[in-house]
């Protein structure tokens, strides 16, 4: 974890710890969900495997299951 200083009026501090504290949560840790939500978190590996996965099928198998060869994939013909 990396410490940031972050500046901002009196009362828009006050207005963070009040939230943070309904929250049952330190000002660090309610500021640092506040930008996730804002810029998103980077996906883990699994994550990213299961959204590829996931995504549309594609239909490269022929009627009897096989993959094409190399030379069918790269004929000019």
């Amino acid at each position: 974890m990396k410490n940031v200083t972050v500046t901002m009026s009196e009362a828009l501090l006050q207005r963070a710890r009040v939230a943070a504290a309904r929250d049952g949560k330190s000002l660090s840790k309610f500021v640092a969900e506040a930008v996730e939500q804002r810029v998103g978190r980077s996906l883990t590996q699994r994550e990213a495997l299961d959204i590829f996965l996931g995504g549309p099928p594609l239909h490269v198998l022929d009627e009897n299951g096989k993959a094409p060869t190399t030379t069918q994939l790269y004929d000019d013909e």
